[in-house]
């Protein structure tokens, strides 16, 4: 199938973010740090032994390199010749410093015959002997040995880091890493983000999070925030865009829709009907309720459906865990929910923009501090959260958005998530979903009663 243009410029600013570097002469370069390297290394006299070693090592490191066609500038992901390279390159130093020569030299040569045979299996498998000696040898614990051979089974199962590519991670190897820091917080009790012990229940998240990236690798389903696709990139893009025009325009119906009556006179004719002042009101509610509902939902069958018509991969679908069994969403069942969680965030801001409406019968103030509050208040939250540890900063009603993100948290991969909790409230969604309800009784509690006494003229 064709690239069309749009996922073409998506592909091709995805190739620019991760650095398209390998088509430059990386042998020239190469080359000119052997050169660079005899010749520092002919005057010995000017450096101290450890410098001398750590050259030398180089050198013969990239010698390595040039004879078994190893590109070791342009690469970025952890590939597996390139991490032989590094292993020589230390065994090398160690070796002209005079430290542990035998056991260094049968390093290097079990490395060079790897690569003599281009094969990584035989890689892996020199890494698990090297693991089960150093188990006998007392210098590792049964743990730690079990973990690193389950590391080393998935690598070659799934063919993990068996290519070179240029991006920095590719979701294969984003996952494995994630595995990896897992069994290393579970084995040492200690979650790192936090520096605390791990709780019961925080070790049964983890436990299902390897559950999840196992479920991923075997039935090849990326994550969510995977970007070393076009399509995942553009699948992580589609709902932030949609979902801000979606805002905007019910922040805007919301926020004229009593105080442009009201200017106009035409309320008056509503108000002149059998119908009650607070049905006039609802009825107003619940038509901009019934048009962002029918809005997102569109909205989020066509962000897919175009997806699947410019892209040729599918979209990622959301793999989540119940009752100790991983299931997964198909990608258009996911994008649905998603956007209609996201919608919550944005009844909010309507409530808040029909509240505006009603009190000050100004649609400029109404639409504007509420459009105000709906960019803004990201930015402002984030810093209250990194300042103030306070625990009444937690019923802040705008510390509690951002549902969609709290329900799939499984959408992004576990490294990203620890990256990112430091910016998050930490709430729990029906903490999240309390607080916020309780936000949307009084801002109609509020509206109703302002609408039933106020005179109209």
């Amino acid at each position: 199938m064709e690239q069309y243009g749009f996922s073409k410029l998506i592909i091709s600013l995805n190739d620019y973010t991760s650095g398209v570097l390998g088509n430059q002469e990386w042998e020239t370069v190469t080359k000119q740090r052997i050169n660079e390297l005899k010749e520092t290394a002919s005057e010995s006299s000017k450096y101290d032994e450890a410098t001398i070693a750590e050259m030398k090592a180089e050198l013969d490191t990239c010698e390595i390199a040039l004879k078994y066609k190893i590109n070791n500038i342009y690469y970025y992901n952890n590939y597996w010749k390139l991490e032989i390279l590094d292993e020589i390159s230390v065994a090398k130093n160690e070796i002209y410093l005079g430290k542990d020569i035998e056991k260094n030299q049968k390093l290097v040569d079990d490395r060079i015959a790897a690569l003599d045979k281009d094969d990584h299996i035989e890689y892996l498998e020199q890494k698990k002997k090297e693991y089960k000696t150093k188990l006998d040898n007392k210098e590792i614990s049964q743990e730690i040995y079990e973990d690193q051979i389950y590391l080393l089974e998935l690598r070659k199962k799934y063919d993990i880091y068996k290519e070179p590519t240029k991006d920095i991670l590719g979701w294969k190897e984003s996952t494995y890493e994630d595995i990896s820091l897992i069994k290393e917080t579970l084995r040492t009790g200690i979650d790192k983000n936090t520096g605390k012990m791990l709780k019961l229940d925080d070790i049964k998240k983890l436990e299902d999070n390897i559950k999840m990236a196992e479920y991923r690798l075997e039935k090849d389903i990326p994550n969510l925030d995977s970007t070393s696709s076009a399509r995942g990139l553009y699948d992580a893009m589609a709902p932030e865009f949609s979902m801000l025009f979606v805002a905007l325009l019910m922040v805007i119906i919301a926020g004229s829709s009593i105080s442009t009556e009201v200017s106009k006179g035409t309320i008056k004719f509503l108000l002149f009907t059998p119908n009650k002042r607070w049905k006039v009101l609802l009825s107003k509610i619940l038509s901009a309720v019934l048009i962002l509902i029918v809005l997102t939902i569109v909205l989020s069958l066509l962000s897919t459906i175009i997806g699947n018509i410019f892209f040729e991969e599918a979209g990622a679908g959301y793999v989540y865990v119940s009752n100790g069994e991983v299931h997964s969403l198909p990608n258009i069942v996911y994008m649905i929910l998603f956007f209609l969680a996201s919608s919550i965030d944005i009844l909010i801001y309507m409530l808040f923009a029909f509240m505006f409406s009603v009190l000050t019968r100004n649609t400029a103030l109404a639409v504007g501090v509420s459009v105000g509050c709906y960019v803004g208040s990201g930015i402002v939250m984030n810093l209250i959260n990194y300042y103030i540890s306070a625990d009444w900063v937690k019923f802040i009603p705008f510390n509690n958005l951002g549902i969609a993100d709290q329900i799939f948290t499984n959408n992004i991969s576990y490294s990203t998530m620890q990256m990112a909790s430091s910016a998050l409230s930490g709430n729990s969604v029906g903490f999240s979903l309390a607080v916020l309800g309780v936000c949307a009784i009084l801002m109609l509690v509020s509206m109703f009663d302002s609408f039933n006494k106020r005179d109209i003229v």
